[in-house]
């Protein structure tokens, strides 16, 4: 789903700031429609992304959780959540430590794995204020094709405010900036609630015309919340992109960062 100048959104944050070498070990199961290469590849991503979550502490929220149960694809939304949250922190070099790259024989099926654990060092990509929070909600966490998004904000103190989109199922331009935009363009929070859109607009539910074959879809939202005004591209080829800048500010600017999953129906 897009959502074109209509949304809304409720975040919070929670920062670590320390590096940690930690093991993590990630598995990736299919059943032969990609190259074990591939398979492996991804094991290799997921237990990167495991080692930023358990180097930092992170974890996601009993109401993120719940969420994939709700959409196609349990997996996919988990793997996506997992991804967005180890944007929390970086891996400055790891190493392999095993690889298993077998195939289990289960009645009539065959199931192929890769499974590998690795070493790594993680550092959080944030500097850590405790004094620098802010809260958002949805005004629903499940939508239709054409519905209304809404968003409640909470500060404490004066930020800049930045919300995105992250398509897991587009080829290209996956991150997209909602908040601030061409009509919102003033994203200097000053009071201590505000809502969005602003008077006059609407953030619309869209779901995806290429996914023909769901019935139901999860997409995530990204709030970054900072000290001192940042320059953002308006969309980002992928979330590996996203993330190196995220990492940039994050080394020179008070960051706060939250996700929210939502799912469009059909």
């Amino acid at each position: 789903m897009r959502i074109f100048l209509y949304l809304i959104f409720f975040l919070f944050l929670n920062q670590i700031a320390y590096s940690k070498i930690v093991k993590a070990t990630g598995v990736y199961k299919h059943l032969g429609n990609i190259s074990q290469k591939e398979a492996c590849g991804k094991a290799e991503k997921k237990a990167k992304d495991e080692a930023i979550k358990n180097g930092l502490g992170l974890k996601i929220s009993l109401d993120e959780t719940q969420k994939c149960k709700e959409v196609d694809g349990v997996l996919e939304c988990e793997q996506n959540q997992t991804s967005v949250l180890s944007l929390n922190g970086e891996i400055t070099e790891y190493k392999v430590l095993t690889k298993e790259d077998d195939v289990e024989n289960l009645a009539d099926q065959k199931i192929y794995f890769c499974k590998i654990e690795i070493e790594a060092n993680v550092e959080a990509a944030f500097k850590e204020d405790s004094n620098f929070q802010f809260g958002a909600r949805l005004n629903n966490d499940t939508f239709k094709n054409g519905d209304n998004l809404e968003i409640s904000v909470i500060s404490g103190q004066e930020m800049y405010l930045n919300i995105f989109q992250f398509f897991p199922y587009e080829k290209i331009n996956k991150v997209v900036k909602l908040f601030p935009n061409e009509k919102e363009k003033i994203n200097k929070i000053k009071n201590n609630k505000f809502t969005l859109p602003t008077a006059g607009l609407k953030y619309v539910v869209e779901f995806p015309v290429d996914e023909k074959n769901k019935k139901s879809i999860d997409e995530h939202l990204i709030f970054i919340a900072t000290k001192d005004q940042v320059k953002w591209l308006n969309q980002y080829f992928s979330l590996e992109d996203f993330n190196k800048r995220l990492i940039e500010i994050g080394n020179k600017n008070v960051v706060k960062k939250e996700q929210k999953t939502y799912t469009i129906i059909k």
